[in-house]
């Protein structure tokens, strides 16, 4: 990873160390996570209206031939246990979501235990610094705030404690 993207990281891991919602922000370097890219994990505690902890991971996927376009993602997790009976169900609800959300999408991991919001952002290379980190810190909050009123219901939908047809009569026609 160049020197820039993980000085625009190690801001970010310093934004989230000053927020009192994070119990933990951490970068984690390619090497060690067997990787081609470096992460930022930042554990959020509180979060949502039903004050759940959340995964955030956020990095700078390598793309080859990226070099005057940068994409940032920032991937949220919400659910690592999703029963098993709850697939189906909440893989329609999120379809449906998705439709609706103007950044970013919900997904389901390919094992199907995992429940994740994940946004990319395409970041112009030739922006300054400040520049840079202006829009990933406004990527990296925006993704959180995305997911954040959904989650719970997305998560009661896998539970089985909210009916599928129930949410989505609550969703938009």
């Amino acid at each position: 990873m160049s020197d820039r993207k993980k000085q625009l990281l190690n801001r970010l891991e310093d934004f989230f160390k000053n927020d009192e919602d994070v119990e933990e922000a951490s970068i984690f370097t390619a090497e060690e996570l067997g990787t081609p890219m470096d992460m930022l994990r930042v554990l959020v505690s509180g979060y949502g209206p039903e004050l759940i902890d959340v995964l955030a991971e956020y990095s700078f996927i390598p793309f080859e031939g990226a070099d005057e376009v940068w994409y940032f993602s920032s991937i949220i997790t919400i659910m690592t246990d999703i029963p098993r009976d709850g697939v189906l169900p909440l893989s329609a609800a999120i379809a449906r979501l998705n439709f609706f959300l103007p950044y970013g999408s919900f997904c389901i991991s390919g094992d199907g235990k995992m429940l994740v919001y994940k946004s990319v952002t395409a970041l112009r290379a030739d922006h300054d610094d400040k520049k840079l980190y202006e829009d990933i810190e406004l990527a990296a909050d925006t993704a959180l705030l995305a997911a954040e009123d959904q989650s719970f219901l997305l998560m009661q939908v896998a539970e089985g404690e909210v009916l599928l047809e129930d949410y989505l009569a609550g969703l938009p026609e």
